[in-house]
């Protein structure tokens, strides 16, 4: 029952941010939210529990938790590269903003990672998941190089939600190195998620 209140509650303020985020302008629909990872990866994780609550009450266990793995990594790259990459430069938001702000790429990511920890039941990933959970950010900047070449531009005049991935202005040979390196970021991470997950479940042994 906690678990479900808990999944409840990260759905339910995501779901708030991620309206929030698509009528943050004077009450109208921005589609540029939608082409943005933030937002892709928040509406993932609203999903993902949405479809995880219903199998809990229906079978009591969880939806699938190897896609899990892929959903929290995928949350923790979001938080990751924010804080690290893009907040020093980011728009400064006040207000509903700064909430909405703080709970797409903070309070979701955090919370979606301690449902992992306080909740799921741990050594279920496989070596090899970490690889296959690469396919969400492939898929994404499949996503965003289409919508380049068939899309209008951002209000700030790019066709590409991010700079490091800005063709125009740096080149495809600039781009695919920073794609490359993100891949490698996204490979690390999801084996240190797989190592967490296995010394988890050695720990959980140890106190039976």
């Amino acid at each position: 029952m906690i678990s479900i209140l808990y999944k409840i509650i990260i759905s339910v303020i995501g779901i708030f941010a991620v309206i929030n985020g698509f009528f943050s302008s004077n009450l109208k629909f921005d589609i540029e939210t939608i082409y943005y990872f933030t937002y892709q990866s928040n509406i993932l994780v609203i999903i993902y529990f949405f479809l995880d609550i219903i199998n809990i009450i229906k079978k009591n266990k969880t939806f699938y938790p190897r896609l899990k793995g892929a959903v929290t990594m995928s949350i923790t790259v979001t938080f990751l590269i924010y804080h690290f990459l893009l907040s020093p430069t980011a728009e400064k938001y006040e207000g509903l903003g700064y909430i909405r702000n703080i709970i797409l790429h903070y309070i979701v990511p955090i919370m979606t990672i301690f449902d992992y920890i306080i909740f799921d039941k741990k050594g279920i990933y496989k070596i090899i998941d970490p690889l296959l959970w690469l396919l969400i950010p492939f898929l994404y900047f499949a996503f965003i190089l289409i919508r380049a070449r068939l899309g209008e531009p951002f209000s700030d005049g790019s066709y590409y939600p991010y700079f490091f991935v800005d063709i125009d202005k740096y080149g495809l040979k600039i781009v695919l190195r920073n794609v490359f390196f993100i891949t490698i970021f996204f490979t690390i991470l999801g084996y240190i998620e797989y190592f967490i997950d296995r010394l988890l479940k050695r720990l959980s042994k140890n106190k039976v």
